[in-house]
């Protein structure tokens, strides 16, 4: 390596005017005597310094690449570090994309600081979350003057309590605030594209937003979830951001991190949706026939009121018509096939009555009122647009469905959802046929050995890597598979058989056991016969029950000793519990998704029609990819102890059990009785 070269990591500072071989740095850094060597608990990982060069050289080169890294690898350091190099030799920027804020958590508060203390803080990186986690000042003073007319007297105390925070606030963000004010309140005061913009606040050094979207569009690196990138692309990106490029942020290059979640949520974000709830509280914004608040009341006329009323009205009937559908099939989701009869007049009634307020808006002295009434009935020309391409199904190539609440109720919300059947080929047009370098990874890309399946659902046939564990599973972990489980569609034996192997399985490890679901009302039944066996045993029960967030309920897991956590979806992934706290996952069922789900109904039609069979070429993957997320809950570090109990027969039944096995690693097996 140049002496330059040395030089420049010795003082930790990309400040050498000449252009600086990277991939020589990079060897460095890694190296077993170079700067990282100086941190804490270090340990030499050759996994890691290979992942940096390899992510090096394609952003060098602009090439996109694919790379599984397990757990223990330390890939976060490899794309940071890779990714800073690159972008000060070349005076570049980049992004990062992560699906889980426990990620987030450990770039911003773990491994950025650590970075800094390695490069002499010659970098800059930002995290930035999509605009409604963003309080907006110019909106929240505009509710502190007018609350009287917009909201009911028992609000008064959240909005006092969130002018108080703002005050305090040094991000603005949502997520400090506790208790959380209603959706209906943050709707209105939080940042909104048509009335927080660069030029309207580009100024205002409380506009959060702003801020932060200034500091993204001059740092070096910029970090957000996967759902904010999407969504910007899938709206052909916002123009705040665009850049020549035509990338979310003008970005050269992105890495995405926990790429494995990547076509799901990139299929959301790319697709349509309409709500029960989100419509209603639009209308309500306008005028809300229970508390007789809201914008039309500076219009002062009592028959757009009335006609909002009427709205509404139909609003309820139209979704209650509509729900109905799935409750006669007894599911949650109802794929729809042939366009559907509109229920009643809605749109049409929601069309007139944007009509009419645009003509009366002229009559609105206050600037910022009148700004918000056109924010309102804008997002509602939207929704009516989006509610008619639902019915008539205009868009080709997308799944259409209907999904109501668990359990129903009249109350409930309502969904009209439309996703693409393949990303594919659009991720193609919008990203990897940028001028672009995009980089995805993940401790699980792959079936039986090959990118194949991961690689056709995203549609980036690019160069791949597969790096070596640092880990020795077969010393670390052990599997355990009971001999005589029932079948798990023999509901009543199985669930009688799942509560007794928990129980003995959570005692014989004393506790510190995560088990995991595929099924809600299957939790339910095991939380009602374990859950004072359990707790009167010493063994604090956490579950997952929508009461508290998934972020504080693995922190009480956490902190808790000898606890045990009832987990669903959301569990099986992302989610870092080191030491004794977690000795023990049990998963409970194989996590093929439903049959039924409209998605899966449509992709394995679209299969069948090609000649494959769904089953083997889609659910099985995908389950094996599942499966392989959560065995990889358990070992975390090379201090890690535990073992997988597997409460499937199928695993051993069934001849695709030998995939699920085989897609872990090499660890010893015992089968119990």
């Amino acid at each position: 390596m140049s002496s330059d070269g040395q030089n420049s990591l010795s003082n930790g500072k990309f400040n050498d005017p000449r252009k600086q071989d990277g991939a020589s740095l990079i060897s460095s850094f890694f190296s077993p005597a170079g700067p990282l060597s100086q941190a804490a608990h270090y340990e030499y990982r050759p996994q890691q310094k290979q992942m940096a060069e390899e992510i090096y050289s394609s952003l060098e080169k602009k090439q996109h690449l694919v790379i599984e890294a397990p757990t223990g690898t330390g890939k976060s350091l490899a794309y940071l570090v890779s990714s800073l190099f690159y972008c000060k030799n070349f005076s570049q920027r980049g992004v990062i994309s992560t699906h889980t804020l426990n990620l987030q958590d450990q770039l911003l508060h773990k491994d950025i600081p650590l970075l800094k203390k390695m490069l002499a803080k010659d970098f800059s990186v930002v995290l930035l979350k999509g605009r409604q986690n963003y309080i907006c000042p110019k909106r929240l003073e505009k509710v502190m003057r007018h609350g009287s007319d917009l909201f009911p007297s028992h609000e008064t105390t959240d909005i006092l309590n969130v002018y108080n925070w703002s005050l305090r606030t040094k991000t603005g963000d949502i997520e400090e605030l506790d208790p959380l004010p209603s959706l209906l309140l943050w709707s209105q005061i939080c940042s909104e594209p048509g009335l927080c913009n660069c030029k309207s606040c580009a100024h205002n050094p409380r506009c959060f937003y702003q801020r932060f979207r200034e500091k993204s569009s001059q740092s070096d690196l910029t970090i957000v979830n996967h759902a904010f990138y999407f969504s910007l692309l899938g709206r052909n990106v916002d123009p705040e951001f665009q850049k020549e490029i035509g990338t979310p942020f003008g970005e050269s290059f992105v890495v995405f991190d926990e790429a494995h979640t990547l076509e799901k949520i990139a299929s959301s974000q790319l697709g349509f949706s309409v709500s029960k709830y989100r419509l209603q509280n639009l209308l309500f914004r306008l005028f809300n026939p229970i508390t007789h608040k809201g914008l039309l009341l500076f219009l002062k006329n009592k028959h757009l009121i009335e006609k909002n009323i009427i709205a509404y009205e139909q609003l309820r009937l139209f979704f209650q018509s509509i729900a109905e559908i799935p409750i006669q099939h007894s599911v949650l989701e109802q794929r729809i096939i042939n366009p559907l009869p509109l229920p009643n007049p809605l749109p049409e009634t929601l069309d007139n009555l944007v009509k009419e307020i645009s003509s009366e808006i002229i009559n609105v002295q206050e600037k910022e009122i009148k700004e918000e009434i056109e924010n309102c009935i804008e997002k509602i020309s939207l929704e009516k647009r989006a509610l008619l391409d639902f019915f008539e199904m205009k868009i080709p190539d997308h799944v259409y469905w209907i999904e109501i609440t668990d359990p129903p109720s009249l109350n409930g919300n309502v969904q009209l959802l439309a996703t693409p059947l393949d990303v594919g080929p659009l991720l193609q047009s919008l990203l990897y046929e940028k001028e672009i370098s995009v980089i995805m990874t993940s401790a699980t890309l792959q079936v039986a050995n090959s990118f194949s399946y991961f690689q056709q659902h995203v549609g980036l046939y690019s160069r791949t890597l597969s790096l070596q564990s640092p880990f020795d599973y077969g010393k670390q972990m052990k599997i355990v598979i009971p001999k005589n489980m029932p079948d798990p569609s023999q509901t009543s034996p199985y669930e009688q058989a799942l509560a007794y192997w928990i129980e003995r399985l959570v005692r014989q490890t004393g506790g510190s056991a995560l088990v995991l679901f595929t099924n809600r009302k299957t939790l339910s039944n095991m939380v009602n016969v374990l859950s004072q066996k359990l707790t009167e045993a010493g063994y604090p029960l956490f579950v997952q029950d929508g009461k508290i967030s998934r972020h504080r309920l693995l922190n009480l897991f956490k902190e808790a000793r000898h606890a045990v956590l009832f987990g669903m979806d959301s569990f099986w992934q992302g989610i870092d519990v080191p030491g004794e706290s977690l000795r023990n996952v049990i998963i409970t069922k194989l996590p093929f998704s439903s049959p039924d789900h409209p998605q899966v109904q449509a992709k394995s039609e679209q299969l069948e029609k090609l000649g494959f069979n769904p089953f083997f070429h889609y659910s099985l993957p995908e389950a094996v990819l599942k499966f392989r997320q959560g065995v990889g809950r358990l070992i975390r570090s090379k201090e890690d102890r535990g073992i997988i109990a597997i409460l499937d027969s199928r695993i051993l039944s069934r001849s695709y059990g030998k995939m699920f096995l085989l897609s872990i690693p090499s660890a010893p097996i015992e089968t119990i009785e």
